[in-house]
């Protein structure tokens, strides 16, 4: 009898394996990572991943068959696709140097009929040719990084592109913004390209016409305070914008409307300075907001088909909120009827044919990592394209619940909280937090998450706030974290803690801190300011000398960097020293686990390094991952596999 119940017990145990969810699928990259229709509605251009390479793929639409498709070749990925005409597109690489596993975009453009013909190098460092026999280079090499800022309507030929020219230091290029920005038409069958003018200032930005006239700009100083300007046309003087049409408050032009008559804004509204649109009426000068109030910033939005002026807006914070423009456009009414027959998920349309009547649409939601839908707005019918990471089951994931909550400073911060899927509610659960990293300008949002899943699925509820400091709540809200990294920051997490014991079924013994890059600083920071809550914390690519972020970083060198970190992080060695994990390894009870980087130059290891030390000395080695070939995240599947797993095992370890 006995023996029985162990069989038993031990088929249980089997079963109960059998069905955790393999780790590798939470690492892995996702397959298909956007995708885009034709002009003429009538191909597919898609991003497709398969292990560390991204390929492009080209397929027709009513046939369903791939009609081309092009491969980067070895260390280098598709980054970006843009449709020029209905059979020719541009593509970007990255590639993967010296500093970083991950692949970065090195400005070189390709371009190719979408039958694989005509394949060429039209723009990038390597983009200069000779003519045969001859010293004489029909098309210079571009070190620079490109925007394509027109298609230039009425031209297959040509595009307008906005060149940031690179920076040879020590024998290398970098892409710092230093230099002023250039606007040249670009050939996209040979490469050849004219200069049309140079904008006045360093790392500038214009916004074309479709028939690229420019007549707005925007440039950030060496303090990064924004600016923009206005032109009538080319033999006009640049003006300050607010002072040309009175504005009352600070705006950055972002589109213009199909006929030209008007652009639409950036620019912030209420006492929170709420990040909003505006719509401005060139001949008139008057503005208004395109929608209503709203209580966190809009991040995203989709243009009206007819007019090209913002119709949907989406906004936080809680689950994604959806605004729609004051005139109930077509395009609204439409994307309305979408949020209601996808049962109020995220719902983008990613790109359109240029008459409007195909659509292409991305569902995706906490639990759904995406899936794209193909939409005629004839038959008012959606047929099923391609889901993202295909191998996760929304079924199996675990909703992430919104909240909100008062500090004790009366300062209302939210964030989600992430039960594990069908748990004994009778049984407390062990708690990871999870800090965002950033620290300004990221910010949690309600979508698929992969590193929240991975945990939930191995039984973990999983904390995620927004911290005062967080980016999309408003430019006070972020302001309110500066020089508060471990400070106000940090209580704000704890305070989120503390409400999430008391408010869920969460075991106060068992919780532990995990982050990367600030999340990293801030899961340490966590185990130093709390002590006796924090069992262990995890360390990814974290800075713990905040001191380093001004010598051993690659910040200070970029337009901007150094007045950042002053506005950031300040110059008070002693706040500095005090908010810095490294200073106060003795005070830590927690168990520790840093992984980092070898080549990462945006938080160099000595940080690491620096805090092992320390630990050590403090009698509380910790654990060290490091990865030599990996930079500021490590990119590659094999090493994603096997540093989750040690973050899972630790985690385990420490908790179960």
């Amino acid at each position: 009898m006995k023996w029985l119940l162990l069989l038993i017990s031990g088929l249980f145990t089997l079963l109960s394996f059998a069905q955790e969810i393999p780790l590798e699928k939470f690492v892995k990259h996702g397959d298909y990572l956007d995708l885009k229709i034709s002009p003429d509605g009538k191909h597919i251009a898609g991003r497709l991943k398969e292990k560390d390479q991204v390929y492009l793929v080209i397929f027709s639409v009513d046939t369903k068959q791939m009609v081309g498709s092009f491969q980067s070749g070895e260390n280098n990925v598709i980054h970006s696709v843009t449709w020029v005409n209905n059979n020719r597109i541009i593509f970007e690489f990255a590639e993967k140097l010296h500093s970083f596993d991950q692949p970065i975009p090195t400005g070189e453009l390709f371009a190719a009929n979408i039958d694989n013909t005509k394949k060429e190098l039209i723009y990038g460092l390597r983009a200069g040719e000779q003519q045969t026999g001859s010293h004489i280079k029909t098309r210079k090499s571009s070190p620079a990084t490109h925007e394509v800022i027109s298609l230039l309507e009425g031209d297959d030929d040509y595009i307008l592109i906005l060149e940031h020219p690179w920076s040879l230091v020590n024998d290398a290029w970098w892409d710092n913004r230093h230099k002023k920005s250039v606007i040249s038409k670009l050939n996209v069958y040979n490469g050849r390209k004219r200069k049309v003018e140079t904008l006045p200032y360093p790392g500038a930005k214009a916004l074309a016409t479709s028939t690229g006239s420019v007549n707005f700009m925007t440039w950030s100083d060496e303090n990064g305070d924004y600016h923009s300007a206005y032109r009538e046309n080319r033999d006009s003087n640049w003006l300050e914008l607010k002072k040309v049409f009175n504005l009352g408050g600070h705006f950055l032009p972002k589109g213009i409307s199909e006929n030209g008559e008007k652009i639409y804004l950036e620019g912030r509204r209420g006492n929170k300075e709420i990040l909003s649109l505006y719509e401005l009426d060139i001949k008139t000068g008057s503005y208004s907001p395109i929608f209503e109030e709203h209580a966190a910033d809009i991040i995203d939005w989709t243009t009206d088909f007819e007019t090209g002026m913002p119709a949907v807006a989406l906004t936080y914070p809680g689950k994604a909120r959806f605004l729609y423009s004051e005139d109930q456009s077509n395009t609204a009414n439409l994307h309305k009827m979408l949020v209601s027959a996808f049962s109020n998920q995220t719902v983008n349309i990613t790109s359109r044919s240029k008459d409007g009547k195909t659509l292409l649409i991305k569902v995706s939601s906490d639990i759904n990592p995406g899936e794209f839908y193909l939409f005629d707005r004839d038959t008012m019918g959606a047929n099923f394209i391609w889901a993202n990471r295909s191998w996760i089951d929304p079924e199996k994931m675990a909703n992430k619940i919104p909240f909100t909550l008062d500090t004790s400073d009366n300062v209302s911060i939210n964030g989600f909280i992430t039960l594990p899927k069908d748990y004994d509610h009778k049984v407390k659960l062990p708690l990871v937090v999870l800090p965002h990293g950033g620290p300004h300008g990221p910010f949690e949002k309600w979508d698929f998450d992969t590193e929240t899943q991975l945990l939930a699925s191995r039984g973990f509820a999983v904390l995620q706030t927004n911290f005062r400091g967080s980016g999309g709540h408003g430019n006070r809200f972020e302001e309110m974290g500066f020089r508060q990294w471990g400070g106000k920051m940090i209580e704000d997490i704890i305070e989120s803690i503390r409400w999430s014991v008391t408010t869920h079924n969460i075991d106060e013994s068992k919780i532990c801190s995990y982050g990367a890059s600030y999340g990293g600083y801030a899961a340490i920071m966590l185990a130093v300011k709390a002590p006796d809550l924090i069992k262990c914390a995890i360390g990814y690519v974290g800075v713990y000398d905040l001191n380093y972020m001004f010598t051993h970083s690659d910040i200070p060198g970029n337009w901007g960097g150094e007045a950042y970190l002053q506005k950031a992080l300040g110059n008070n060695t002693e706040q500095l020293n005090a908010y810095s994990p490294v200073h106060h390894a003795d005070s830590i009870k927690a168990k520790v686990m840093l992984i980092h980087g070898a080549k990462d130059i945006r938080v160099s290891e000595e940080n690491a390094k620096a805090l092992e030390k320390k630990l050590i000395e403090a009698g509380n080695p910790p654990v060290y991952l490091r990865y030599k070939n990996s930079g500021h995240g490590v990119y590659d599947e094999k090493s994603r596999v096997e540093m989750y797993q040690g973050i899972v095992d630790f985690l385990k370890r420490n908790l179960h």
